[in-house]
């Protein structure tokens, strides 16, 4: 978020500087291009003795990082990120806050290229990189503005969710799957700040819902003012009917418009019909977003192509969360029906060995037939650090094809060796291990294209 900031205030034609710890990829070549200096490591000495006001992100700490306790001395006000984007641009404006465990950024994404193919103008602030180039975050004053609301927290400050200051008068809840146990211990925990969400809704605002997930409706059940339920379900209002899978992607109808994606699997039909319900409340008809959507290119991140080699399509993707990996595999079982799927996985944010993602994880990753797992991220100490070789255990005794593999270097051996020409192969590794990604793939490529020359 802090990146993206940035780039929208140089381009307002502010002066921009900053400073990272490491200085990850894509972010701090993206800086770069756009003309911000980016220090890398902390000291007193990156702050500009004339800075007006210096912005922190989530994850800085107190204590340790003597730039920050400088800028706190006095030199110039501090703000998290959140708190600057609610103060100097959020009060003003119509805002379209897109919410939920999964889906937020595609969907997101979706509803500001509505808008855009609709000729409305609006401000943005979208998690990740839509395909093409269209500005992620931008900041030019416009009277709407659409945002995807991270219930994870603000930062320095603030420890409570960053949806909470965006005042919403428009909300859309893809789903609701516990996540950041760090943060919420308990589902009970998670689901309060949604509905604490969905109170900050005014009388005129709006509320879009999915009726597809059982966090949604539970929301829906307790919500102060009506709302829309959208999906398969024969539960919601508006129904998403007549859905099949096709080589381009997916098609679906909704009250009786069709609607052509590029892009496959029923998540994605169900994050479009969303962005289009919610449209409606800018008078956007379902007619002009099914339009706009049928050349909506996708996210970066998720189902990109990044290898090919005889038959064979090699594919990385952002998706860790047991939901979101599901969906991911139903999603290229539709696009590849009758392919063998090799996974290779690393789990991130599990919140150890007794959070969800242990249970859950052999159910989510059972649409594989070869799932190849790497020793999981964390980003906080953990009660029992996760166990791979547990979830490998797990889906052997289903009936799956597993192996818990030691390192990257390991991985890009086994990979190779498992794969097979005609094969879909899926790599789902940590944000910034774009290396290691590009590692497996060449491994990968390399020994179908051996086979295939003999």
């Amino acid at each position: 978020m802090v990146g993206g900031l940035a780039m929208a205030l140089k381009a307002r034609g502010v002066r921009v500087s900053g400073s990272d710890a490491v200085g990850f990829p894509p972010m701090a070549d993206l800086l770069h291009e756009a003309g911000i200096h980016l220090n890398i490591g902390w000291s007193v000495a990156n702050l500009p003795a004339d800075a007006e006001v210096v912005v922190t992100g989530v994850t800085i700490p107190r204590g340790d990082n003597p730039e920050l306790e400088a800028a706190l001395d006095g030199l110039a006000p501090v703000w998290n990120a959140t708190e600057f984007l609610e103060h100097y641009f959020l009060r003003q404006s119509e805002n379209f806050v897109v919410a939920g465990t999964k889906g937020k950024t595609t969907t997101t994404a979706m509803l500001t290229w509505i808008f855009q193919s609709a000729g409305l103008a609006h401000d943005r602030l979208i998690g990740g990189q839509v395909r093409g180039g269209l500005e992620r975050l931008c900041l030019a004053g416009a009277e709407r503005m659409v945002i995807e609301g991270d219930e994870y927290w603000c930062g320095l400050h603030y420890p409570s969710p960053k949806f909470l200051r965006y005042h919403p008068r428009h909300i859309i809840v893809t789903n609701i799957h516990h996540d950041h146990e760090n943060i919420y211990p308990t589902v009970r925990s998670y689901e309060l700040v949604f509905w604490q969400l969905i109170s900050l809704v005014p009388p005129k605002g709006s509320i879009t819902l999915s009726a597809d997930d059982e966090g949604s409706l539970r929301l829906h059940e307790r919500s102060p003012m009506p709302t829309r339920l959208v999906g398969f379900s024969s539960r919601a209002d508006c129904r998403i009917k007549k859905y099949r899978a096709v080589s381009s992607g997916s098609v679906f109808h909704l009250e009786d418009c069709e609607f052509r994606l590029k892009l496959a699997g029923r998540m994605n039909a169900l994050n479009a019909a969303l962005a289009a319900i919610c449209a409606r409340n800018a008078g956007v008809t379902l007619k002009a977003s099914a339009e706009a959507l049928s050349t909506f290119p996708g996210v970066e991140g998720r189902q990109d192509v990044i290898a090919r080699a005889g038959a064979s399509v090699i594919y990385a993707d952002d998706a860790f969360h047991p939901f979101a990996l599901r969906a991911l595999l139903e999603a290229m079982r539709a696009r590849h029906p009758g392919r063998r799927i090799i996974l290779v996985f690393q789990p991130r944010y599990t919140g150890g060995r007794a959070g969800a993602h242990q249970r859950e994880l052999p159910e989510a990753l059972a649409g594989t037939d070869v799932a190849l797992i790497l020793p999981s991220l964390e980003v906080c100490d953990a009660h029992k650090t996760f166990s791979h070789r547990i979830l490998c255990r797990e889906l052997v005794h289903r009936g799956h094809k597993a192996h818990a593999v030691a390192s990257s270097a390991r991985m890009e051996t086994l990979a190779a060796s498992v794969c097979r020409d005609g094969d879909i192969v899926i790599i789902s590794l940590a944000m910034g291990d774009e290396t290691t990604v590009k590692k497996i793939a060449a491994a990968v490529v390399r020994s179908l294209e051996k086979r295939t020359i003999r």
